[in-house]
């Protein structure tokens, strides 16, 4: 295991800030019943409610619920599938709506069909959430969580990270939550043939050709491949300027995904990294907000003893995800 770049500990369950709470439900009718009694409790409280789920939960909820009504529904597929997103969005819809009061959100993620690397960052927003709002003004997040199907270890690693848990009626205190550092597990190697580099401040084109290589490979569309340039010439920038000089480059598939990794000897010491939006105004310090925006996934493992660890995973069209042509 490897420690996060964080820090310090989460906060403990009661501290200020966010009100952070799982929902274990099987079922649609135990899920209507729990976040529906939720609600009742928002509008008790005059507090306005901001949906985020998919599109099914969204269309399903308005049977019930009626948007303009104290109610905000933020489609989840809005976002695309990368977390790294979640918290910046989240942090404007409670600007947007906490003028009327307080706030009470409701965050649903898929997990079922993901792979590994989108669970395990997943997993991760979920403990950050704690990180990122501590100390905020008074806001409450039920997260729904479909038990159905879904494995032991999986539902404990989320208990982990809630300090609160919601039985579809009341509020208890999680037995189990504990506010500690997080410990992702380390990464795994690739499954498959992989291209490596290693890299100075000359080499910057080649590793973009190198990338293009892979991506034209993979069909990606010229659009997503300008993407993944704009990023992987950030990251590999920000490595040579804060790792030492320089670092090492592997390209691989995986899971449906272009991913591209890069290794160097700097530490990331900020959980929070690409995950603040910029302000308008600032200078310098942008890039890895701009690298989730461009990116379907972005995993940072960083660590006093070995450095840090960026990996970029961009999506390819259905029927790709080969080995290098």
């Amino acid at each position: 295991m490897s420690a996060a770049p964080v820090p310090s500990e989460q906060p403990a369950a009661d501290a200020a800030g966010l009100r952070h709470m799982l929902y274990p439900y099987a079922g649609t009718e135990e899920y209507l019943d729990g976040v529906l009694a939720y609600v009742d409790e928002a509008r008790a409280a005059d507090a306005s409610v901001v949906i985020c789920a998919p599109e099914d939960r969204c269309d399903l909820l308005r049977g019930y619920l009626r948007e303009g009504d104290s109610v905000a529904f933020m489609d989840l597929t809005a976002l695309g599938t990368n977390p790294g997103r979640l918290i910046p969005a989240w942090r404007e819809w409670i600007d947007q709506h906490s003028d009327a009061g307080a706030v009470h959100g409701i965050g649903e993620s898929v997990w079922s069909g993901r792979s590994a690397a989108r669970l395990s960052e997943l997993q991760y927003h979920e403990w950050l959430l704690n990180v990122a709002f501590a100390g905020t003004p008074a806001w409450s997040l039920l997260c729904p969580y479909d038990t159905v199907g879904q494995s032991e270890a999986a539902t404990e690693a989320l208990v982990r990270s809630h300090p609160l848990v919601w039985d579809g009626a009341a509020i208890t205190v999680a037995e189990h939550y504990t506010p500690r550092p997080y410990a992702f597990a380390q990464f795994a190697e690739p499954r498959g043939p992989y291209d490596e580099k290693q890299y100075t401040i000359h080499d910057l084109t080649t590793l973009r050709e190198i990338v293009t290589d892979w991506a034209l490979s993979q069909h990606l569309s010229a659009d997503r491949t300008r993407d993944l340039m704009l990023a992987v010439t950030e990251v590999a920038s920000n490595s040579i300027r804060h790792g030492g000089g320089k670092g090492t480059l592997r390209v691989w598939v995986e899971d449906g995904a272009l991913v591209c990794e890069f290794r160097d000897a700097g530490v990331i010491k900020d959980p929070m990294v690409g995950r603040v939006r910029p302000a308008s105004n600032q200078i310098g310090g942008c890039g890895l907000w701009f690298v989730h925006q461009l990116c379907d996934l972005v995993e940072i493992r960083s660590e006093l003893t070995w450095g840090t660890c960026i990996r970029l995973h961009m999506d390819l069209p259905d029927g790709h995800g080969g080995e290098k042509a």
